[in-house]
């Protein structure tokens, strides 16, 4: 089990090079980095040792509390921070055996500010790994660290605890299982979320898990509402990435969904977003033009959006927040910084907070590298502006500055026969959440009424439909396979057995789930179809 209150408060001490034996050199030297003066070459006065992650952690993290206006809690958040990372802290800058998805370079742990007009707030996120980690034995590590908290800290664990076996791993694909992060702020004690893939058991089973978490929290219309607009594209284009939970007790404690949209135009993304109560029209396209000019589709890394749902939001979000990668729309840091700089100004919001975080978060020139600022994200909060800047500690790599990609065209593609039935295999159609719903929930007669009803046009014309197919086909192998098809459905001869009456018999034999007074717009998807 990992030993969370076993957390080291300083680094050990190591002699100067005269004082060490060859022998304890040369086992030292796995542990040891060399600096080089540029211009003498070897310094013994520069042989430092390699920090841990912990000690790099928080070394940034007490320079972005001073620059924040946080010192007078930076003893609390070094500690916290401490606390949560004793799984992987003691463990030296460089050891990638875990490559977690945290942060760009593996690095276990991510640092975020957010800026309105009024506030700012600092975050931190971490991934507990298990000793040797895997996807299994991190979610144990998880496990572990929500026992801590609740034990240490006032978290509550209910709401996670009803959904908790939805996410249990059990498939070895996904890059987590989950993560854990914590908000400070000036005036009010820390705040503590966790993050859960619902991937962790099938990616075709993703929407499904999502569904059913929401409507376990208490939010039973929520669904449509990100199915017909957020996610409106379908799984290969919205695809559902995390699931987050505030591990609080209160009204405000959210839950939130979280959706990657490959290959997204900005006016996609403001459509995604017009599924939350604080969308404002144009504000999502008017970030976009201002983080990633002339960007037409967020193709080189996939933007992403989050829905949050509080107590009360039944049917729609009373939150959208848009995230862009930005580290893949510029060339360096510095682009990054003027862009940030231009747009706080623009919109009254408060420039000197961010950049005297970056100035003292930042160890090389922001021209000689890009990646430090991984993510920046914008919603609404109260009608103001918040934007928050996500910092990739660059502990293991620094990416060298380079050109913006070009965005590449939209290319819609047919699928051959072969990629066709792939994809059946890959997201079996009962993995839908229409129908783990319909499986999971008492039967409704009713609800079964309307959906046949609205089959009902597509099937009363799909013989005729399908014989015009065959007989635009040259191909004659597909034309024996419809036309078997087409026999069938007409009932192999038998009139009485011809699809469409059958199909109508069953009509009349449930009329009496018939809804009175049906309005017209619940026969819509059938039309569409």
């Amino acid at each position: 089990m990992t030993n969370f209150e076993d957390i080291s408060t300083g680094s050990e001490l190591i002699d100067r090079p005269e004082n060490i034996s060859s022998g304890s050199a040369a086992r030292l030297e796995n542990q040891i980095s060399i600096e080089r003066h540029p211009q003498t070459g070897f310094d013994p006065e520069q042989l430092v040792p390699t920090q841990t992650y912990v000690e790099c952690g928080v070394e940034k993290l007490t320079a972005l509390c001073e620059s924040v206006g946080l010192s007078h809690k930076i003893d609390q958040i070094t500690s916290i921070f401490r606390s949560i990372s004793t799984s992987w802290g003691d463990r030296k800058v460089g050891d990638t055996t875990w490559q977690s998805d945290v942060s760009d370079d593996a690095t276990p742990f991510e640092f975020s500010i957010a800026v309105d007009p009024d506030n700012v707030e600092l975050r931190v996120l971490v991934e507990a790994q298990g000793s040797e980690a895997s996807l299994q034995s991190n979610w144990q590590a998880g496990l572990e660290l929500n026992q801590y908290l609740a034990a240490n800290y006032s978290v509550n664990l209910d709401r996670f605890e009803q959904i908790s076996d939805l996410y249990a791993p059990t498939n070895s694909t996904p890059k987590f299982s989950i993560w854990h992060a914590v908000c400070f702020y000036p005036d009010k004690e820390p705040a503590f979320k966790l993050y859960l893939n619902p991937q962790s058991q099938s990616q075709s089973r993703s929407a499904a898990i999502v569904e059913e978490s929401l409507v376990r929290l208490g939010f039973t219309h929520a669904w449509p509402t990100l199915a017909e607009t957020s996610a409106q594209r379908g799984p290969d284009k919205d695809e559902f990435v995390y699931f987050s939970l505030d591990l609080a007790a209160n009204p405000q404690a959210r839950a939130k969904v979280y959706l990657r949209h490959h290959d997204a135009t900005p006016a996609e993304l403001e459509s995604a977003l017009s599924a939350a109560r604080n969308y404002i029209s144009g504000d999502a396209i008017e970030f976009c033009q201002a983080m990633a000019p002339d960007q037409i589709l967020f193709s080189a890394k996939s933007a992403i959006t989050c829905f949050s749902f509080i107590a009360g939001d039944d049917r729609t979000p009373s939150t959208g927040t848009l995230y862009l990668p930005i580290s893949n729309y510029a060339t360096d840091d510095r682009v990054v910084c003027d862009r940030l700089d231009l747009y706080f100004v623009e919109h009254g919001l408060p420039i000197s907070r961010y950049q005297s975080a970056i100035q003292s978060f930042a160890v090389r020139s922001l021209e000689s590298g890009i990646g430090m600022h991984s993510y920046v994200s914008f919603r609404r909060e109260q009608h103001q502006r918040r934007i928050s800047i996500y910092l990739n500690p660059e502990a293991n790599t620094v990416r060298s500055p380079g050109k913006v990609s070009g965005a590449k065209q939209l290319q819609i593609s047919s699928l051959s026969l072969q990629e066709m039935a792939c994809r059946y295999q890959e997201f079996p159609l009962h993995n839908h959440p229409f129908f783990q719903r319909l499986q999971r929930e008492p039967v409704n007669k009713e609800s079964l009424w309307l959906l046949l009803t609205n089959f009902r046009g597509a099937a009363t014309h799909f013989s005729r439909r399908l014989a015009n197919i065959i007989a635009r086909i040259d191909d004659q192998r597909i034309c024996s396979t419809l036309v078997k098809q087409l026999n069938d459905e007409l009932g192999n001869g038998d009139i009485d057995a011809i699809h469409i009456k059958l199909f109508e018999r069953l009509m009349s034999a449930i009329d009496s789930w018939k809804i009175e007074s049906c309005p017209e717009n619940m026969f819509i998807p059938g039309q569409e179809f």
